[in-house]
């Protein structure tokens, strides 16, 4: 049966494991000192629709909305490959399934009228039907903090997938990144979908972080600059495809933006020849990153209010080009990562108080911080 939706509380207290590797490409990690890592049926109905979980099972918060009733379909635009999306009602009074049906020759979305920045998202998700039972060669995904782009849509996903890598609940980025948080190595998580059946997709952003559950169980975290986007529901482009997303609910939370960083910061200076190069920039309590360009090699460091090392990590040099280099992080966890590529995790004993860059030619140009943004009132 689906699960019920947990609340925040569910999701700080339990152990998310560590997922996808340190970043090895050209861009090289060089060092890392000071990172602590994680601690780690329904019945069908006859007219070939999946039967929706039974209303009773359908739990929710009590600020959260059905994602229908606050954005009505006929508002959600297709984007992609012309998959055929309807919004079928439930019989029983309850929440109505979006079902979306292929076959179709590359990836189909149905995408939100607008962006969302924090926000937990519930979804019974099926694959298959009586008509089309192969559930198991399907694949589909739910997108979040996306864009649209070249007329389908791009950005973070969370994976749907009943192949035998079974890495539902696993965190992918649509025409960009690829794999960020696969769930390789994680047992119990990619145990956790059931095929042929109701499977409870949980979805959690808050700030620079993601969460996510398949059946009440903790697949993946990931940290992200990307903080805001489009909703979306995928089918996936090759042989007929057919997925159902039952009773979603969204809960908003509010949101993050990046903000010029201007005030507490000391620009790159030697303080004695030959000395390297220091930029650094104070942190208060409302920040949750810090994301620069930066030119040559050097390092990154967090630190504590007294000055105590909280993470060190090490970058090459990009030249000719400025690399985007972030560090985020969220309660007592974070990531820092080089042109969208994680190149370290850590633990934070103790809040961020100051982000330093050292480098013997490194340039320092753009900074930003990340800060939370109210809910308007009303």
């Amino acid at each position: 049966m689906p699960q019920p939706l947990r609340t925040h509380d569910d999701f700080i207290g339990s152990a998310f494991p560590r997922t996808g590797a340190a970043y090895a490409g050209p861009l090289a990690l060089v060092a890392l000192l000071a990172a602590a890592p994680f601690t780690p049926g329904c019945a069908s109905r006859a007219d070939g629709i999946p039967a929706q979980p039974r209303a009773t099972e359908q739990l929710a918060p009590v600020r959260a909305a059905r994602l229908f009733d606050a954005m009505p379909f006929d508002t959600w635009r297709p984007l992609g490959a012309p998959a055929r999306f309807e919004l079928v009602d439930a019989t029983d009074g309850g929440s109505p399934t979006l079902v979306g049906r292929g076959p179709i020759p590359a990836n189909g979305f149905l995408a939100s009228p607008r962006e969302f920045g924090d926000f937990r998202l519930a979804v019974s998700v099926k694959l298959g039907s009586p008509d089309n039972p192969r559930g198991d060669k399907m694949n589909s995904g739910i997108q979040i903090r996306s864009a649209e782009k070249d007329g389908t849509v791009a950005g973070l996903q969370v994976e749907v997938d009943p192949t035998k890598r079974a890495w539902s609940g696993g965190i992918y980025d649509e025409r960009g990144r690829a794999w960020l948080a696969n769930l390789e190595g994680n047992d119990a998580a990619r145990a956790a979908f059931r095929h042929g059946e109701w499977n409870r997709y949980e979805i959690e952003c808050i700030g620079p972080r993601i969460r996510t559950r398949v059946n009440g169980v903790a697949c993946a975290e990931w940290f992200d600059p990307i903080v805001s986007g489009l909703l979306a529901f995928q089918v996936h482009g090759g042989p007929a495809c057919e997925v159902a997303f039952a009773a979603p609910t969204l809960e908003v939370l509010g949101a993050h933006a990046w903000m010029p960083l201007s005030e507490g910061v000391d620009p790159a200076a030697a303080p004695a020849p030959g000395a390297p190069s220091v930029w650094q920039c104070a942190v208060d309590a409302a920040t949750r990153g810090v994301r620069v360009e930066v030119g040559g090699a050097g390092q990154i460091s967090i630190l504590d209010a007294r000055g105590g090392v909280l993470a060190d990590v090490s970058f090459a040099d990009g030249a000719p080009a400025l690399l985007s280099l972030a560090v985020v992080w969220l309660e007592d966890r974070g990531a820092v990562l080089l042109e969208g590529r994680r190149v370290a995790e850590f633990a934070l004993p103790s809040p961020p108080a100051r982000v330093r860059i050292t480098g013997g030619a490194c340039v320092v140009r753009d900074a930003e911080r990340l800060v939370g943004l109210a809910l308007p009132c009303g």
